[in-house]
């Protein structure tokens, strides 16, 4: 628990987020162009490639007509976090 205000509070979390996973990014690049050693003291890293497929919405709808008829629509909620001007917090 934190004696920040909430919304303080989830500001920070996602700034800290960020430079997390900036530095996740760092280490993989790292790791898989093999300037990082995959052995650690308590850890292992194991790099393997993986073909996926992807469906080419674009493409088909060049050749089949629109698709709308099969979307889905769902409902979601999005908080925004947003830094106040001239705040001293983080």
């Amino acid at each position: 628990m934190s004696n920040m205000k909430p919304a303080d509070e989830l500001f920070t979390v996602r700034q800290k987020i960020k430079e997390l996973q900036a530095r996740e990014s760092e280490l993989k690049d790292g790791l898989k162009s093999g300037e990082f050693e995959t052995h650690g003291d308590f850890a292992l890293v194991s790099i393997t490639k993986r073909k996926a497929k992807r469906f080419d919405r674009k493409a088909a709808e060049e050749e089949l007509g629109s698709l709308s008829r099969f979307d889905v629509e769902t409902d979601s909620t999005v908080i925004l976090v947003e830094e106040l001007a001239n705040s001293d917090a983080a």
